[in-house]
């Protein structure tokens, strides 16, 4: 146990936690990107296979890192919560009176028994101890301390009066707090999952993690005028169970449809290679093309087909390819064929009506002189990136926030004080020794017991003027 009450464990154990899950961060994770893992796979081959090793790209289900979350939850409980939490909440206080034998003693010797204490006051008072201790336990009960009488006997009377004693348990539930969210990350990792499920418009995927298909019935983007920026997309989204329908609901981002805590979201979209059809412009005239289907160009011998789109067009090592699944720089292979024989295949671009490039038996790209037809349009068959979550532990992780608010906010907020006073006999009355501590920094609350001193004086009468004491082995400050 020794080893996990260690501060430098604490740390240690703590800055491992957050290594791990910046690389989660940093590092594509599977259930959220899995083409982002395979783009990095491509650029990274030699450095995937070590990754992939550790799980990192899957972290947050890895064995280690939930032993990790494990170990931080014991060792919070064998740090902090094995014991009760401490009286003196922030600072150190001395044992207190609890103890018969021991308070006799302290009785005896008062001055030892608060010269331990930040501050001290002391003040005459007429009429015997026990009268002299109930009065003053009224007027601190009406000042609204928690007053605890430790004894009272023909020798003198000892009360001990506590304001916001709440605060104590400021630091203890705030570590409770911690320990309940471990155990709703741990949850998460062990019970839930999050895919991403994506869906061509009018099509449907299985789920990995549920026996349930995913409809995209009719999926609707918007752009900002004259940009292929997106202003909102939106999924008409169908979950089935077999033939029964489980929800149905038109998502958006930021508006998921639930069905018993899975949470289906709008996570992304792009165009892959398909389309419904292209326009050729020829002259004055518009050919429409549907895809792979061949089409006589009018009033020639000629059959165009187009095969392929690549929505956002860019040229890597020579060869066509797509820089992203956006519709930036959307591009079209049109090859054209009479009879048996076939053209070499040849790249248009829509926002580049004047470019041409034809592409080799290798697939190599090659500037050609504009034809005298352009790429008008096209209309793409869109995917929806439907992101799937469970989160069991969620409520749980919930929980636990809103307890280590609390917990926080009892701590730093709350001002806690504690009084020690002592009654005995001397001269013709009582004479009162008090002893303050405060949670907080001993001149901000040094004001304050030396105006409750007074106070307390006028109100039970005693004689003019309160002696204060600081103890010179505890900086008031």
């Amino acid at each position: 146990m020794k080893v996990f009450r260690s501060v430098r464990f604490n740390i240690f154990l703590g800055a491992l936690i957050a290594i791990a899950a910046a690389l989660g961060t940093f590092l594509p994770q599977v259930p959220d990107a899995p083409e982002k893992v395979s783009a990095f796979q491509q650029a990274h081959a030699y450095l995937f296979p070590l990754y992939n090793c550790f799980g990192l790209f899957d972290l947050y289900h890895t064995w280690w890192f939930m032993a990790l979350l494990g170990l931080m939850a014991f060792d919070v409980v064998a740090c902090k919560l094995w014991n009760k939490p401490p009286d003196a909440g922030m600072v150190a206080l001395p044992p207190e009176l609890t103890d018969e034998r021991e308070l006799e003693r302290r009785l005896a010797r008062k001055e030892a028994a608060l010269r331990l204490k930040p501050l001290r006051a002391r003040f005459g008072v007429p009429g015997g101890a026990g009268a002299a201790a109930a009065r003053l336990r009224a007027a601190l009960s009406a000042r609204g301390y928690h007053v605890q009488e430790e004894l009272r006997s023909d020798s003198g009377a000892a009360l001990v009066a506590t304001r916001h004693r709440l605060q104590r348990w400021g630091s203890y539930v705030a570590h409770i707090a911690l320990v309940v969210i471990l155990a709703g990350a741990l949850v998460k990792c062990l019970f839930g999952f999050v895919e991403m499920v994506p869906v061509l418009e009018g099509g449907s995927r299985a789920m990995q993690n549920k026996p349930w298909t995913v409809y995209v019935d009719k999926f609707t983007v918007k752009y900002y005028d004259g940009t292929f920026t997106p202003k909102t997309f939106s999924s008409v989204l169908r979950v089935q169970d077999a033939d029964k329908v489980l929800g149905a609901k038109t998502i958006r981002v930021n508006d998921p449809l639930d069905i018993g805590g899975v949470r289906f979201y709008q996570a992304s979209w792009g165009a892959g290679g398909m389309f419904r059809s292209v326009a050729l412009r020829l002259g004055h005239a518009l050919l429409r093309l549907p895809q792979r289907v061949p089409t006589r160009v009018p009033g020639t011998p000629f059959d165009v087909t187009a095969d392929v789109m690549l929505p956002n067009f860019t040229i890597s090592g020579g060869k066509a390819d797509t820089a992203s699944l956006e519709l930036k720089n959307p591009a079209v292979r049109f090859t054209f064929a009479v009879g048996a024989h076939k053209t070499a295949p040849m790249w248009l671009l829509q926002n580049y009506p004047k470019l041409c490039l034809v592409e080799d038996p290798q697939g190599t790209l090659s500037p050609a002189p504009a034809p005298p037809f352009q790429l008008a349009s096209i209309d793409p068959v869109l995917f929806s990136g439907i992101q799937v979550a469970y989160d069991p532990g969620y409520k749980i992780v919930v929980a636990g926030a809103l307890l280590w608010l609390f917990g926080t906010v009892t701590l730093f907020y709350l001002h806690r004080r504690r009084l020690w006073i002592l009654a005995e006999p001397g001269g013709d009355g009582t004479e009162v020794t008090i002893g303050g501590w405060s949670s907080r920094a001993g001149r901000e609350f040094e004001p304050e017991f030396k105006a409750l001193a007074e106070s307390l004086r006028r109100e039970l009468g005693g004689r003019a003027g309160v002696e204060f004491f600081q103890n010179p082995l505890v900086e008031v400050s």
